[in-house]
This record gives C-alpha cells, structure tokens and sequence, in this order.
C-alpha cells in the first residue's frame, strides 16, 4: 500500500496506544477497529488470550497487545479498542488503549529500532519514526504473534 508523494515512498499506518507509546502497524494488516465488547473466556488459553467475541459477524480471538509483550493490561474502562488484523492467515483481534487515527508516513523518516523502546524488545520492532510531538514505533505483527502463539491460540479456542 506504498504511494509516492513529492517522490517520496509514503504508506498509511494505524497508530494505537499502550500506556504512553504510540505504535504503529501498516493499514494493510488491520480489517477494522472495533469497541471492547465482551468476550467469552476460553480455558486452557495462554494468560494474554483476553477470549473469542463475535465481531462483525466473524467470532475473532481477542488477544490483550500490552499483556503479550510483557507491559501489563489494557485498561477496558478506558477508551480501549480492538483492532482486527489478519496474521498468518488467522484473524486476531488486539486490545489496545486506544485507536483513532491514520498517519501517512515517508519510508524516509523511518529509523532501525533501538534494543528496547517503550519497554518493547527491538524484535518486536520494525523501525521507529520521529513525528512533530512523538515517536512512533513501528510493530512488526508477524514477530509479535509469532507462528508458535498462533497455534496455542489456534490449539485453544479449537478445544
């Protein structure tokens, strides 16, 4: 989903966030940004598996984004939502703090991770961008819910 503007390669990205970061994921991966609504708990699920709900019209595994990468819980009174993203061929929703924006972004102004950023190992990572008032971290979704998750997720919601 790569455009050019001014000869620069610009792509859109979703920008969610988790306590005081700002994250980005390319708009491609994410199907729909929905309200938390209730979800059934699914036993056996590993702990960052917040359980399955049905949205729009599809029963999606909801999985809280802060809880997986180690940096707590999503606060669900707040203004949390669910983005739905495809990963490996799977539809996952992610529970973030918030979600309410679309940046365009130059491939130029995007920089390699450091080790750590916002308490987020740099594997997680594709890069960061300096905007006006923040840094955004770019997440790499197919590191984060990587192909052994998906198949514990897969593995517990199927039982």
């Amino acid at each position: 989903m790569n455009y050019t503007k001014g000869g620069a390669a610009m792509e859109k990205y979703v920008v969610f966030r988790m306590r005081d970061e700002y994250f980005g994921v390319p708009i491609h991966q994410v199907q729909a940004i929905e309200k938390v609504t209730d979800f059934t708990k699914v036993p056996q699920a590993p702990e960052y598996v917040k359980g399955i709900t049905e949205l729009r019209g599809e029963v999606t595994t909801v999985i809280d984004l802060r809880s997986l990468l180690n940096i707590g819980q999503t606060d669900t009174e707040s203004e949390a939502r669910i983005l739905i993203v495809h990963v490996e061929g799977l539809r996952i929703g992610l529970m973030v703090d918030e979600a309410k924006e679309v940046v365009d972004l130059d491939e130029e102004t995007i920089e390699q991770p450091p080790q750590m950023v916002g308490g987020v190992k740099e594997e997680y990572i594709q890069g960061v961008s300096k905007q006006q008032d923040r840094l955004l971290i770019l997440v790499n979704l197919q590191k984060v819910l990587n192909v052994e998750q998906l198949e514990q997720v897969k593995e517990a919601v199927e039982a």
